[in-house]
């Protein structure tokens, strides 16, 4: 086709209709329980924003921002402009980032639900931690074990739904992850809002209830079956074919199980994925993996999320309009990644990232507009440009919602071959954290000092975004996970770096080789032919074996939206404030604050950014265990830290208790992410992998919203009410590590793990029938390539893998820079930074959750009919329309001091709801959904793993200088986040491949015959 724009290679799609099997609920139960992983990271971002905007957390433990907040001269966009307070949110990225880098061994070595549960345990004792803290050096603490628990569970719980999912589904499926988080995100921004009624306590409540998601996640990793991908590659080959017999709802599985195989075999044969991934024919994923949690990030969401009370008080919102605002755009969020779900493997990948990044762009700079011409050092927005800013942020958050937030977890762990999967995981997780730590860290400085030139900063990055999707990104909607090299082989770009390694390397290497298509026409195409061709013979149906084991693991994802929904609250909650950042609380409170900068303190930035760090270590930990003992270990350890974490922050009496229970949190959401998608991309038909691994989007959207009415309860329990939002995070978490210890394992997995008696009869148990041959030898032939590999992430950076490591990359970078964290983070502050009342920002905040979690269904159900370039795209496009709308009221309405007017307020809610929506349909759910997928069994994991280091790293970027971006930008930072819509929606248009139906197994092919990754992809294949 021609103008750069492209569908699922043909060979991939043919391969896909030979996969056998239907939705069963087996496969949806898994895929939902898994994604509830992302309910711990969503829980976190939106937790943290509330919770530095409540006075009693800022005056305990940031009293220099305290005092900046309640002083009205004080610049409004500098009032939390502090170095602690930016600490407090981005040490959780720092760990996340190192987290999934070690969940990435520990996701392939094994399983999928090892990391899960890794993640929800060590997200619980972030909880704990942070919700007992007694001063900064325990908060921070807390915060880093909440990393580590996002670390293993965004590594994990992405691949486990990409494996899961049917090949048609798989983005829908995937994109749970992200609905998880929205949920995560809108229930922490509900429950900053109640908690920051309850003084002075009312943030250990918003910091504990973490514990909840995380406990359901850490429960799912221990209920949840491994995927059949991962138990393939661990030698239980027997194993594996049942498992995925269970998910297919079939026994005529033969067609999967084979490309399963065929990328086992490869992946075993792969010692060290990290290595491997960095190889020529791995160029495009890492690639990927590395840009798109980058992009992700730099679409200014994370830092919207994180410090959406703090951002909505900066720009003159009053009372608890910051907290209804964040509780508003949490409910968006949510709501959009529905749409994000309904459509991804409906209109594939690149539409939706294409059309959020567009859509945010255009949010972004309405936004800078605004906030520069109407918001000042000494004057607020007018209650009719506050309502417009707040309907502008709706918009951008649902451009978000069903763009970039799912998508920039589906794509990443969707493209990566078997041996490299885990690996590019965590890749993807660590940028994303990466990114999300310095976003974080630095978000309140640059508020300070760009003001509202933020938002156009953001604006850049969302530019740049969407057009690396435009022209880098193949569709890999209904592409075979195991058939994804596919993509890159027949890519435009891509085929030049994958087809010249595997020219030079024997022909006999992949035996997939002989089912090449004849490459596509311009720079666009869909799932190649032959990895369709092969998902043909796919033989199964959808069984509620499958369905249930799929809705179990992506419960994995609620803690992560959790967390991303409870922090906003918890971090604008007056008692949570006033005791560990004073100094906030001051800011806060003084009515001269430069709305923008009333809580750019770093130490606030640090408990948020905390946990991504710590999640993006865990993630990388994950891998090797995700790996080696399956998908379900991962699921086990998320939920067990994350449920530490919960308890941690819960009974935190300092700062150091706070962070190390983030701490725990962000190494229970590292092992989840690590290991859910990837658990969900392995159970899944491929038919359905879109809409199931979307399951981790869910709940994680789920997970937001939950959060943000906590957040809303909470809110009125002076002063401990942020205790309560912050403790029940552990309820998630043990539901997670319940699911993990209970659901059976991915027949990838068994077989990667030498059960292929296992991995066959769970096979044939998810796909309904006894014929899973096609899929059974698949699988084995992954698994004996994944096996001779000893170092999946050496390997994953192999040429050949070049595709699905950029995938990997890329997806979460892209995902985060989409800004959708910030705003989900940060929602309550944000609202108050913005003028809102302190209730206005929680019912915001919990308002744009609910939309999160509405626009994930819609991309559940969309995904795999649709496909996942089209819900990106359009994702892309609504969420840069959302930026730049923001931009401009914020620009025109809202003065450093001032407030905006009741109307405005109500038009900027309104605004980032549909940019919620846009991320919850879109980048929310296929920013974990496609990275799941797409790498090959031996990489699987490793690819997994940097998926959520890249997501954590950038999340913990954008979360540590969010408030201090927000300070120094003010309105400019929506037009930040919308140039990196705008980049990322034109890389998914023109890079990524369509998987939606491809069998993941197959999906090399798709890398094969891009027009680009081919040249990466074909090396030594041929």
């Amino acid at each position: 086709m021609a103008g750069g724009s492209f569908t699922p290679a043909g060979v991939a799609k043919e391969r896909a209709e030979q996969y056998q099997g239907r939705v069963t609920p087996y496969v949806i139960i898994a895929c939902i329980v898994a994604a509830v992983g992302g309910s711990i990271f969503g829980y976190d971002i939106g937790i943290s924003g509330g919770v530095t905007s409540m006075d009693e957390f800022l005056e305990k433990f940031f009293y220099t921002v305290y005092k900046n907040k309640r002083f009205a001269h004080e610049n409004h966009y500098c009032k939390y402009n502090n170095q602690g307070l930016a600490a407090f949110t981005s040490s959780l990225y720092l760990a996340g980032l190192v987290a999934t880098l070690v969940a990435s061994p520990v996701t392939r070595k094994y399983g999928r639900r090892i990391s899960i549960i890794c993640g929800g345990v060590s997200f619980l004792v972030g909880a704990v931690l942070n919700a007992s803290a007694a001063n900064l050096a325990m908060l921070l603490f807390g915060r880093i074990m909440l990393g580590v628990g996002i670390g293993f569970g965004n590594q994990a719980v992405p691949l486990y739904l990409s494996e899961m999912a049917p090949t048609h589904l798989r983005g829908g499926l995937n994109m749970m992850f992200q609905l998880a988080t929205t949920l995560g995100i809108f229930t922490a921004n509900m429950i900053n809002y109640g908690t920051s009624k309850l003084h002075p306590w009312g943030w250990r409540l918003s910091l504990g209830l973490a514990a909840a998601p995380a406990l359901l996640m850490t429960v799912g990793g221990v209920l949840l079956p491994e995927t059949p991908n991962s138990l393939i590659e661990q030698g239980l080959k027997e194993k594996g074919r049942e498992v995925l017999q269970k998910i297919r709802g079939t026994k005529n599985v033969n067609a999967e199980f084979e490309d399963m195989i065929d990328a086992s075999e490869l992946a075993n044969s792969i010692k060290h994925p990290f290595r491997n991934i960095l190889k020529r024919r791995h160029r495009p994923q890492l690639i990927m993996a590395i840009l798109m949690p980058t992009f992700q990030i730099l679409t200014g969401i994370n830092s919207i999320l994180f410090y959406a009370p703090v951002l909505f008080q900066s720009m003159g919102f009053k009372g608890n309009a910051p907290l209804y605002s964040s509780a508003l755009t949490g409910a968006v969020l949510a709501l959009s990644t529905l749409l994000s779900i309904a459509t991804v493997d409906r209109w594939g990948r690149r539409p939706l990232l294409i059309g959020g990044g567009i859509q945010m762009i255009i949010c972004e700079i309405a936004i800078a507009i605004i906030l520069g011409l109407k918001f000042g050092n000494d004057k607020e927005l007018s209650k009719g440009f506050s309502i417009l800013v707040l309907v502008i942020f709706c918009l951008f958050v649902a451009a978000f919602g069903w763009s970039w937030g799912p998508l920039g977890w589906t794509v990443p762990s969707e493209i990566f071959p078997l041996e490299t999967r885990s690996a590019g995981q965590s890749i993807t997780v660590a940028v994303n954290l990466l990114f999300t730590f310095i976003i974080a860290q630095s978000f309140l400085s640059l508020l300070c000092a760009l003001k509202f030139g933020f938002f156009l900063f953001f604006a850049g990055w969302i530019t740049i975004m969407t057009i690396f999707v435009y022209v880098f990104l193949p569709e890999t909607k209904g592409v075979p996970i195991e058939e994804m090299i596919l993509l890159w082989q027949k890519h435009w770009f891509w085929k030049k770096i994958v087809t010249d390694e595997i020219k030079d390397q024997d022909s006999n290497s992949f035996e997939q080789g002989k089912r090449e298509a004849p490459a596509m026409a311009g720079g666009a195409f869909t799932a190649a032919g032959v990895a369709e061709e092969r998902a043909g013979q796919y033989q199964g149906r959808v069984t509620c074996y499958v369905i249930v084991a799929c809705v179990v693991a992506a419960i994995g994802g609620s803690i992560f939206g959790y967390d991303i929904g409870i922090s906003g609250g918890v971090t604008s909650m007056d008692g949570f404030l006033q005791k560990f950042f004073p100094v906030v609380y001051r800011n806060k409170m003084h009515a001269h604050e430069n709305n923008y900068c009333k809580y750019n303190n770093q130490g606030l930035a640090a408990f948020t950014s905390s946990l991504y760090l710590a999640g993006l270590v865990a993630s990388i930990v994950a891998s090797p265990i995700t790996r080696k003992y399956g998908r379900r270990a991962s699921i086990v350890c998320g939920g067990i830290s994350f449920i530490a974490g919960a308890t941690l922050d819960a009974s935190a009496q300092n700062l150091a208790m706070l962070i190390l229970g983030r701490i725990m949190l962000g190494f229970g959401i590292g092992f989840g992410n690590q290991a859910i998608p990837l658990y969900l991309s392995e159970m899944a038909p491929a038919h359905l992998r879109g809409g199931l691994n979307t399951m981790f989007q869910l709940a994680t959207t789920l997970g937001i919203f939950t959060a943000n009415m906590i957040n809303y309860g909470t809110e009125k329990l002076q002063p401990w009410g942020w205790r309560l939002s912050l403790g029940l995070a552990g309820v998630p978490a043990i539901m997670m590590t319940v699911g993990g210890i209970l659901l059976p394992e991915t027949p990838n997995s068994l077989i990667e793990r030498g059960s292929k008696d296992e991995g066959r009869e769970i096979l044939e148990k998810i796909r309904g029938t006894a014929n899973v041959h096609a899929e059974l030898q698949d699988i084995v032939d992954a698994s004996g390539l994944a096996n001779a590999i000893e170092h999946p992430f050496r390997n994953i950076l192999e040429r050949r893998n070049r595709p699905q490591l950029v995938i990997a990359i890329f997806m979460p970078t892209f995902q985060i820079l989409t800004g959708i964290n910030s705003i989900l983070f940060y929602a309550p502050v944000l609202f108050q930074s913005m003028g809102f009342g302190r209730h206005a920002s929680l019912y915001s905040s919990a308002l744009t959750g609910a939309v999160l979690v509405s626009s994930t269904i819609v991309s559940i159900a969309t995904v795999d009919r649709w496909g996942r370039r089209v819900l990106l795209i359009g994702g892309g496009i609504q969420m840069i329309i959302c930026q730049v709308v923001v931009a401009i009221i914020l620009g025109l309405k809202l003065s450093s001091n001032g407030e905006l007017s009741n109307s405005f307020s109500i038009l900027v809610v309104v605004v980032i709801c549909f940019f919620v929506a846009a991320f919850g349909w879109s980048w929310g759910s296929l920013g974990w959904t496609v990275p799941s997928e797409v790498f090959a069994l031996e990489t699987r994991s490793a690819g997994q793993s940097i998926t959520v280091a890249v997501n954590f790293l950038f999340t913990f970027v954008i979360g540590q200088s969010f408030l201090s971006l927000l300070c120094a930008f003010k309105f400019g930072i929506f037009l930040f986040f919308a140039g990196w819509i705008t980049v990322m929606t034109i890389f998914v248009y023109v890079f990524l491949p369509e998987t939606k139906g491809v069998p993941i197994e197959e999906m090399i092919f798709l890398w094969r015959r891009h027009w680009y990754w081919k040249r990466f992809a074909s090396v030594g294949m041929l």
